[in-house]
């Protein structure tokens, strides 16, 4: 086992040399076997197979591989883009509900409206349906777009503070006029960078022979080859000594015979070439690959994923990445492997059975209605007259059994009986039926009742419902997931979305990293109809039933009546039907207006008849409240005048009192002089 400081950093050429050994060993590379099978469908669901096996035998031949592909590819696109929004963030908690439906929206347009996800995904199911896996490629493309405005009668001062609004507003010219004031044009540049999602042919994607899945974790090579001219890589921005480097490879010629691309042109006629080798240089055609690949480039002892753009023996380009810009559908997956079966391919013998037999129903009507016959020699004045087929022509004969009709065996009778059942034999390997075709005009008869034609439809139809889920899950919800995080990294600018007929500001570099894509699966025998139906009958039961009423309020009403408008493929709801927050206040009419106003008069008088009530109550309070304070008042006068009465009576005693004392001294006192003067006395 080598050790970490044996290895050494890569050079360009050694880089060159392992992508190129990864390519010739890879799946999908020229002339592979896979390839030889994606042309021999090819040729069949074109119906150029199979051959007839003589000349002269009729040239019919059965449209089986065709007719299945078509009839699946017709089931799984209007399930995916019959006008419902298929897939939808979930939200993270209850406060994330709002931010879920932004960020659902914005992914939404970007895949319907930015992109052509329609053609991606026509292309992505046949692809997968023919070829074993069809494939898309999700990335981001740096762009701009300069619009030239013009300006008039501004002066400088003006002008420059125009310029210095934005720096991606720049000159282009300006005059002045005899008053010194400006006219011109300004070169406003513009961010038009986006999302591109485009499919990519079969031929066109590599893959390594062990491979399992496109998981970066999984897979250790895998590259998108296209063609390119000088012209393109030179707009791309490559440098010019790397594309001098490229030379002239054997790529260039292998271009002209890829048994795939030949197959896909060969039945409108096309050149079997691309020979642009006459013309100038600046537009041959040269292969270039974009192969993602896991390289110890600086001899660390740890390889890591890298993108590494290759023409010829030039290496344009090389950088780290953490993510592979494909996503791929297999319709009949395969365990433990990349590619899944060929549904395609599945139908040839049947395509091969049905021509044949055919064929010999078609030889033998022609035999029978132009027959070979014995003819005497000598019998006939005329060869020529009875090899002429005109009607109420003569034909001279010398003798009357000159002409005898040959005897031509009768047709086979179970050629009918195995027809039908190579018919069912295909039902069975498709799950694709007349019935969900819609192509038996018998399907409901006097013995087929249309519940019995719906289960029948319904049963024919799980092997599609498989198919689509594997197309959902394989393909739908991780190119969402994969636009969600491109926009995350990429986008920089706010964005303006609509959501619920309101317009709301989006700036998805600030949504969270991770978020769970959820996938609304529908696919059957008029599901949709069925579904809204049901969805209206809960309608007119909630709107009806008065115990449930309560329950029932606008927005859940707006919520399911949307609901039905969208199964029934209407996406603008809101040129119907307006959320319950943006209704006007209702205007009642005359009768409830009357009943309003008696009603606001009535409620007026009673304000009125309370108003009097408590005014009333309040001078009783207070009146109640004078005459206890006029008792109260009573209460103390009568308190002070008893009293005051007491003081006097008091008073009046004591004066008394006092007078008595006084009288009783002024006696003593006369005593006492009578005792003096007269001291016998």
């Amino acid at each position: 086992m080598a050790k970490i400081e044996d290895y050494e950093k890569l050079e360009e050429s050694d880089i060159v040399t392992i992508v190129d050994t990864n390519i010739r060993q890879s799946i999908g590379y020229y002339d592979s076997d896979l390839s030889r099978e994606r042309k021999r469908v090819m040729d069949y669901y074109n119906g150029t197979l199979p051959k007839p096996a003589h000349d002269g035998n009729s040239k019919y031949v059965s449209q089986d591989c065709f007719n299945q592909v078509e009839s699946m590819k017709a089931a799984l696109l209007e399930t995916f883009s019959a006008g419902n929004r298929i897939c939808k963030f979930a939200p993270q908690g209850p406060e994330d509900t709002t931010m879920a439906a932004v960020c659902s929206a914005y992914t939404d347009y970007v895949v319907f409206r930015q992109n052509d996800f329609f053609g991606v995904l026509r292309s992505v199911i046949h692809d997968g349906l023919v070829a074993r896996v069809g494939t898309a490629k999700v990335f981001w493309q740096e762009s701009s777009q300069v619009d030239l405005e013009s300006f008039e009668n501004i002066t400088q001062d003006e002008l420059d503070m125009l310029l210095a609004q934005d720096e991606n507003i720049e000159l282009e010219d300006s005059e002045t006029d005899d008053f010194g004031m400006l006219s011109g044009t300004i070169a406003v540049t513009r961010d038009t960078s986006q999302v591109v999602i485009e499919a990519i042919p079969p031929e066109e994607l590599l893959v390594e022979s062990q491979a399992v899945s496109l998981d970066i974790d999984s897979i250790n090579f895998v590259a998108h080859r296209t063609r390119k001219t000088l012209t393109e890589l030179r707009e791309m921005g490559y440098d010019e000594e790397k594309l001098q480097e490229i030379g002239d490879g054997h790529e260039d010629v292998e271009l002209e015979t890829d048994p795939e691309i030949l197959a896909r042109h060969d039945d409108i006629g096309a050149d079997r070439g691309h020979s642009n080798h006459g013309y100038q240089d600046q537009i041959r055609n040269i292969m270039v690959y974009e192969a993602y690949i896991k390289l110890d480039v600086e001899g660390t002892g740890i390889a890591k994923m890298h993108r590494v753009v290759k023409a010829g023996n030039a290496l344009l380009d090389i950088e780290p990445v953490n993510r592979l810009p494909f996503v791929t559908f297999a319709p009949l997956p395969v365990p433990h492997s990349f590619y899944g079966s060929n549904f395609a391919e599945k139908l040839i013998a049947t395509q091969n059975a049905r021509t044949v037999l055919t064929r010999s129903i078609l030889d033998h009507s022609m035999i029978t209605n132009n027959p070979r016959y014995m003819v005497v020699k000598g019998g006939l004045s005329n060869p020529r007259e009875l090899i002429s087929s005109r009607l109420g022509g003569l034909v001279n004969v010398t003798r009357p059994d000159a002409v005898t009709p040959m005897q031509q065996a009768s047709l086979n009778p179970f050629v009918f009986q195995t027809i039908d059942m190579l018919d069912r034999n295909a039902e069975d390997n498709t799950g694709t039926s007349r019935l969900s075709q819609g192509l038996s005009k018998d399907a409901v008869s006097k013995q087929n009742s249309a519940a019995m034609v719906e289960q029948l439809a319904t049963m024919s139809q799980q092997r599609q419902k498989i198919i689509a889920r594997n197309l959902a899950s394989q393909f739908v919800k991780p190119l969402f997931h994969m636009v969600y995080q491109i926009c995350l990294e990429n986008e920089s600018q706010e964005k303006i979305v609509e959501l619920s007929g309101q317009y709301v500001s989006v700036d998805p570099s600030r949504w969270e990293d991770k978020r769970d894509v959820m996938v609304e699966l529908r696919l059957g025998y008029g599901e949709q109809e069925k579904e809204a139906q049901k969805l209206l009958a809960l309608h007119q039961m909630f709107s009806q039933d008065p115990t449930i009423q309560p329950l029932y309020s606008p927005q859940n009403r707006y919520q399911m009546l949307k609901q039905i408008l969208e199964q029934q493929g209407i996406l603008n709801v809101e040129d119907y039907l307006t959320p319950p927050d943006q209704l006007p206040p209702p205007e009642p009419d005359q009768a409830q207006q009357m009943q309003m106003q008696m009603a606001q008069k009535q409620l007026e008088l009673q304000e009125r008849q309370q108003a009097l009530a408590e005014q009333k109550a309040q001078m009783d309070a207070q009146m109640d409240q004078m005459k206890m304070q006029m008792e109260q008042m009573k209460a103390q006068a009568s308190h002070a005048l008893q009293a005051d009465n007491m003081d006097l009576k008091e008073a009046q005693l004591a004066h008394k009192r006092r007078i008595d004392e006084g009288e009783l001294a002024i006696l003593k006192r006369t005593e006492d002089v009578r005792g003096i003067v007269s001291p016998t006395g």
